[in-house]
């Protein structure tokens, strides 16, 4: 009977250390000492705060619920459903809120919109596929210990030849805004075409409509590595690796930030980082690293040494930063206009701006004068006594006129590109050959059509008579040209609205950079107007003459 007694003590104690054992990777978070130090100043002022004066930590404990920002498109990490969340960043946010003793309220998040919902104070806590680098630390309070790290890669076509970083300034590469590695790739590529979703950008491959697209090697993987079937896509550049950070608004307090680095720091140590990871198939390499560094005796003793930096993609000044920076506090100051001129304050921003309003201006003077050289010359042409001129000019007229610009515009580049090659050059002679031939087309359409009503008087040709005559509908097809040479990005001419989306790509403020391409092709067109109606008064005749 003793001994009976002796296995029912043995299993009881058992029992009992199995119901109060920590599950491995699941520990509560109340048991660790940051954790306990933000419940104890916080819950004694839950009743005292109104709910629009509340901070973050307040709201969290308070109300026993996290709200965390999650991708709703990234595949193995974030996806949102009707389901619920699910992937590897999901389950660290379940992870976190458990380790903290509240619930979960995920909320779907965008590249775009992640760190404005923090500042907004629509989510708490942000991990969303976020790398952490030197250019986002101001805008957002980053958590350390990092959970992840990941490198930008450039994936194509697998027959296309190996591609270097020199490669890519003649180019079309398709990224998502906001994406940290913008800043690298907008100086030195061709074109850069942005979508707002990663989903998209893969879409954009698979379909043909990008032949490059740059994205975290984390998405584009799968892509590129398949154990069934040969895959289509190749990887053909990586550069910039950066790791992958929380992010919580600015001004959280020192117990919150504590609480929320010791729980990182605690499922870096117990493994469950690496366990989550597996669970998804998403890469363990840096995981693996940092479970070692974390269970070291000297990261125990001096955890902020242990702390990895963020990338630094800190940019150089511009030589107008500061007075950009006056002219946004005047803005707001006199008109309560918020905008933000990125374009002047870093200076490859600036240097982007530069070489795009130059090239902008080039192209406007070059469709002037080629569209003018080519309506004189179908004019000419169409009313030459030479049969085959005629028929020349009236079979350009017939493609130009009934073809759609892009379409017109796609098939130059293409030509040119089989001619030279690509280059700027080569994009721009595109552009102003589409631009030139399609405006160009119709105005000598419309001196022919004068001419054919005119009769020559002496001291003037009947060709000048028609040209005068025409020339309110010449003047108009001139400036057509003009505001049409903004579709020159199309087939890769670096201009104004290419530089401009460069710059958004890591920069920010899209609306107000559609508003100076609105502003600038304003003032081109009524440059082009009076520049245009001064010449067309210097060279014509009169109109006594005329009449």
């Amino acid at each position: 009977m003793s001994r009976l007694q002796g296995f029912g003590a043995l299993f009881t104690l058992a029992a009992l250390i199995w119901v109060i054992a920590p599950t491995p990777g699941a520990t509560q978070s109340t048991e660790l000492p940051a954790v306990k130090a933000l419940h104890a100043k916080v819950a004694a002022g839950c009743e005292n705060q109104a709910n629009e004066t509340r901070s973050v930590e307040t709201r969290v404990v308070c109300d026993r619920l996290l709200r965390v920002g999650l991708r709703g498109d990234y595949p193995r990490f974030a996806e949102i459903g009707p389901a619920g969340a699910t992937g590897f960043e999901a389950d660290v946010a379940r992870e976190i809120a458990a380790r903290l003793d509240v619930a979960l309220e995920a909320v779907e998040v965008t590249p775009v919109n992640r760190i404005s919902k923090l500042g907004e104070g629509e989510v708490d806590l942000v991990i969303a596929t976020m790398g952490h680098n030197t250019q986002r630390d101001p805008t957002v309070h980053f958590l350390r210990p990092h959970y992840f790290q990941s490198e930008t890669i450039v994936v194509g076509a697998g027959d296309q030849t190996p591609l270097a970083w020199e490669d890519l300034e003649a180019r079309l590469v398709c990224t998502t805004v906001g994406n940290y590695s913008n800043v690298i790739l907008a100086p030195d590529v061709g074109r850069l075409m942005l979508f707002s979703r990663s989903q998209q950008l893969i879409d954009a491959l698979l379909n043909e409509m990008c032949p490059l697209i740059a994205q975290d090697d984390t998405l584009l993987l799968p892509l590129v590595s398949s154990e069934t079937e040969p895959s289509r896509f190749e990887r053909k550049l990586g550069f910039a690796p950066v790791p992958w950070g929380m992010a919580m608004p600015l001004g959280i307090s020192d117990e919150m930030a504590a609480a929320m680095s010791e729980i990182l720091k605690e499922m870096h140590r117990d493994g469950s980082f690496l366990r989550l990871a597996r669970k998804y198939d998403v890469p363990v390499a840096f995981l693996t690293e940092e479970q070692e560094r974390w269970q070291s005796a000297e990261c125990r003793a001096a955890p902020e040494s242990c702390l990895s930096p963020p990338l630094n993609v800190q940019l150089a000044r511009s030589p107008v930063a500061g007075l950009g920076a006056r002219f946004e506090s005047a803005l707001k100051a006199r008109l309560g206009i918020e905008v933000r001129l990125g374009f002047m304050e870093s200076d490859v921003a600036w240097r982007l701006f530069l070489g795009g309003l130059g090239t902008s201006m080039l192209a406007v003077s070059l469709a002037l004068m080629a569209t003018t050289l080519v309506g004189l010359s179908i004019g000419k042409m169409l009313v030459s006594p030479i049969w085959l001129l005629r028929a020349l000019a009236k079979s350009v007229l017939t493609v130009f006129q009934n073809a759609p610009v892009m379409l017109v515009l796609v098939v130059m580049g293409t030509l040119t590109v089989w001619t030279f090659s690509y280059s700027y050059s080569s994009a721009m002679l595109a552009a102003i050959l589409a631009i030139a031939g399609m405006n160009g087309s119709f105005a000598g359409a419309a001196v022919a059509e004068a001419y054919r009503i005119t009769e020559a008087r002496e001291g003037t040709s009947r060709f000048m008579r028609a040209l005068s005559l025409s020339s309110a509908q010449v003047d108009s097809y001139l400036i057509n040209a003009v505001r049409g040479i903004s579709a020159a990005s199309v087939v890769g001419v670096p201009d104004l609205v290419n530089a401009l989306n460069g710059i958004t790509a890591f920069s920010g403020s899209q609306t107000f950079y559609y508003w100076l391409l609105v502003l600038f092709y304003i003032v081109a067109v009524l440059f082009a107007a009076q520049l245009t109606r001064r010449g067309l008064s210097r060279i014509l005749p009169s109109e006594g003459a005329v009449s």
